[in-house]
């Protein structure tokens, strides 16, 4: 017979410790969000290898009081809720007192914190464990810590070293340090985006990564982020619906990726994955984006806390919704109504532009690194293993704001300039930090920040003044002619239009049969009998999938009758599905349904509907009448989104008289 054992408290620590702290960036996430939640306007995050051999986060927050400092690293012991009534209305973003604990058990980690009302900080260190606990130790959750009195700013540093030193199976599974440095600079680009009313610092090996002002401008910290291209081109979004808003930024069409990577979600100023927020997001893009592509977007969730669950994960990394479908249509059609307030022609130079700037960033990059191999004095050094050398460390070095270069490297580094003076295509670059000269104040410096993101935005054709493909703007076209048998060339004051007569037709058909589908509408697609009647064998989630869609189904053009034992007939399909094997093509429907029951109107059912449309639109290289052209404009001149095709190919695309005058060197 098995015996049962009752584990020693160090192993119940390290067990609770795997879910919370998997990887380095678990413990910067619960370090940085603690330093959030105690009031910090300023958080500095250093991490060595990866993390693994060192994490340091500094804040300025409120700090722990002497008498509440052992508490803080016992698990399930927290500041932020005081019974389970409280996990209903939670507004902080730690809450399960888990973090200090975990984190403790799997790592040497130090804490020296003060509070504004005390003359003097506090250092506690955790104690080696033992072997093996004794009876008393196995009953007890308490993290043994050495205690001693320092000089100390307002605030908190905590320091992790050698991560997962006690348990090495952990440790030899983490990736590459220059893979888990790569999440942890994710994971701080996302917080800065969460909180931009807090300035977050951030060094990788003694080099500075991401440095932010805290001023409260989201645009700004996207354009320090993600760049100038995607800054000048992003669509604000805000909407309410009751209680929850929506509120952020949209990536055009032109700018999407080919992961969910660069879908970021806040909600309640948490960071935060959600497949309700995805869908809802990428069905608000409709046809706008091609099928496997996703878009850019940078968008805030506030919600009632009594309405979303945050404690589904030890990460917190995921959110449930008690009213789902009302969040996934809510989002579905702030976004959607957002896109289509802004004209989306993409511009005919965009990969141009994009090249070009890849390119320069690279020289910037490039410069950096050089101006890293100057001689710098370091502002910190990592103790040692041994307690002792640990304590006689200065205190001050655990609050360093910035790297001091010698007159000599400085010196070095103001004498190199920039080579953007001959890109008139770009605005010069915001120079980093260590090239301002030392009398520059960071107040001047924000405001040279934002004039050069303001230059930056106005210049984008992405967002001209007025739109160019209006009806009222029809009038002045002038078809200049066909190119390639697919392209129809319309000039349009300063600016040229190419439109792509397949990919126009293709939406103009695509528009006509969401009509028929629309319920005010109530008129059926064109069918075509079947004789005999296709039988096809369907599973109970088949069955539901189609009972629950049959009137979109009947709309569409498509007669299916029950034929006993779970097998229907089909005895009508859509006319322009007929000889494209419509029963495999309704199996894969109701799969796809099956995968995203949150929408009225299943994504699935328009990339069919999509599917429909092209084989019976105009082609490509197809030789059409100036009359036929003009005719198939002024439709597309009737529609809500003319921008892209049902797959998300765009319909045209522009080329102002400048960008044409500078290929052939008239203006430079």
């Amino acid at each position: 017979m098995a015996e049962i054992h009752i584990l020693s408290s160090e192993t119940i620590n390290r067990i609770a410790a795997g879910e919370v702290v998997e990887r380095p960036v678990n413990v910067v996430k619960e370090l940085v969000e603690n330093s959030i939640d105690a009031g910090a306007d300023a958080v500095t995050v250093e991490i060595r290898q990866g993390g693994i051999d060192l994490i340091r986060v500094t804040d300025n927050g409120c700090g722990i009081e002497p008498s509440q400092l052992t508490k803080a690293f016992r698990r399930h012991a927290t500041s932020k809720i005081s019974d389970e009534r409280d996990l209903s209305h939670l507004h902080s973003l730690g809450f399960r007192g888990e973090a200090l604990s975990s984190i403790a058990a799997v790592s040497e980690v130090e804490m020296i914190t003060k509070t504004k009302d005390n003359m003097i900080g506090i250092r506690a260190r955790n104690r080696s464990f033992t072997p093996s606990g004794s009876p008393a130790q196995a009953a007890s959750d308490v993290i043994p810590l050495d205690i001693t009195e320092v000089g100390a700013p307002d605030g908190t540093t905590v320091i992790v070293r050698n991560l997962f030193y006690n348990v090495p199976v952990r440790r030899k599974f983490l990736r590459a340090p220059q893979t888990e440095a790569g999440y942890i600079t994710d994971l701080m680009e996302h917080l800065a985006l969460s909180h931009p009313d807090i300035s977050f610092h951030y060094r990788v090996n003694q080099q500075e990564k991401l440095h932010t002002t805290g001023s409260g401008n989201e645009k700004e910290l996207i354009y320090r982020i993600y760049g100038r291209e995607i800054a000048g081109s992003v669509i604000p979004v805000d909407a309410q619906n009751g209680p929850v808003r929506l509120r952020g930024f949209l990536g055009r069409p032109e700018y999407s990726r080919s992961t969910r990577a660069y879908e970021i979600f806040f909600v309640n100023g948490r960071v935060l994955r959600s497949d309700i927020l995805s869908k809802g997001l990428e069905e608000g893009y409709r046809t706008d984006l091609m099928q496997h592509r996703f878009p850019f977007a940078v968008l805030y969730l506030t919600a009632d806390p009594q309405e979303i669950d945050v404690n589904v994960h030890p990460s917190k990394m995921e959110v449930r919704f008690s009213d789902a479908r009302a969040v996934y249509d809510f989002i579905n059609e702030s976004v959607h109504a957002a896109l289509h307030r802004v004209e989306l022609i993409p511009s005919v130079t965009l990969e141009t532009r994009k090249e070009e700037s890849d390119r320069l960033r690279a020289e910037n990059k490039a410069r950096e690194e050089e101006l890293k191999k100057t001689p710098h004095i370091e502002q910190f050094e990592v103790p040692g293993r041994n307690p002792e050398n640990a304590v006689r460390e200065e205190p001050q070095k655990f609050v360093s704001e910035s790297f001091t270069f010698t007159e000599e490297s400085r010196e070095a580094a103001e004498g190199q300039a920039f080579r953007f003076e001959q890109q008139e295509l770009f605005p010069k670059p915001v120079p980093l930090p260590h090239e301002k000269p030392a009398e520059d104040k960071p107040a001047d410096r924000e405001a040279s920040n934002m004039a050069a993101a303001e230059t930056a935005f106005a210049g984008q054709s992405a967002s001209p003044d007025e739109p160019v493909f209006t009806a009222q703007n029809a009038l002045r076209y002038r078809i200049i002619g066909q190119v390639f048998k697919t392209y129809w060339l319309v000039e349009f004051e300063n600016k040229l239009l190419l439109i792509d007569q397949h990919a126009a037709h293709e939406k103009v058909g695509f528009e006509r049969l969401m009509k028929r589908l629309s319920a005010k509408q109530g008129e059926a697609a064109a069918s075509q009998l079947l004789a005999p009647p296709l039988i096809i064998t369907l599973t109970g989630r088949e069955e539901a999938v189609l009972r629950e869609y049959a009137d979109y189904f009947t709309k569409m053009g498509y007669e299916v009758e029950p034929f006993g034992d779970g097998s229907y007939a089909i005895r009508a399909v859509p006319l322009e599905l007929y000889a494209n094997a419509p029963d495999a093509l309704l199996l894969e429907i109701l799969d796809e349904i099956a995968d995203s029951r949150l929408s009225g109107t299943p994504s699935a059912i328009l990339y069919k509907i999509a599917s429909m449309s092209c084989k019976a639109a105009v082609k490509g290289n197809m030789r059409i009448s100036e009359e036929e052209a003009r005719a198939l404009i002024r439709e597309l001149l009737t529609l809500d989104n003319p921008y892209h095709c049902p797959h998300g190919r765009p319909t045209m695309i522009i080329m102002t008289k400048d960008e044409v005058e500078k290929k052939f060197g008239r203006i430079v």
